[in-house]
């Protein structure tokens, strides 16, 4: 399993800039469970920028274990399936939670 660290700062890499035309947003991902940590995403002008706490005030936060980010970002478990699941609880406009899917290049998992 890859540490929280190591996937949410990747998260700029797997950013697909093209997606997030004029969809300027602060994200907080809020963890629990074995790697209880903060980490903001803050979206800006096309560009993804990662950083450790609680940065800024979020427009949308997502809730859950350590392990379920890791495994949404690494492709091994699709993002709905851990929402769907209540894994993972995305609090704010539904709409942002809804876009923030589409924002990554997930890999995908045969």
């Amino acid at each position: 399993m890859a540490r929280i660290e190591e996937v949410v700062k990747s998260l700029p890499a797997l950013f697909k800039p093209e997606k997030a035309k004029g969809w300027n947003r602060v994200i907080l991902l809020d963890l629990q469970g074995e790697e209880p940590s903060k980490w903001t995403l803050t979206i800006n002008d096309g560009a993804c920028a990662v950083s450790e706490g609680q940065a800024s005030e979020p427009k949308l936060t997502i809730s859950g274990n350590s392990e379920y980010i890791c495994q949404m970002f690494t492709g091994e478990t699709p993002p709905m399936k851990l929402v769907n699941a209540k894994l993972l609880r995305m609090k704010g406009p539904m709409m942002d939670a809804i876009a923030f899917s589409g924002l990554w290049n997930i890999p995908k998992k045969a």
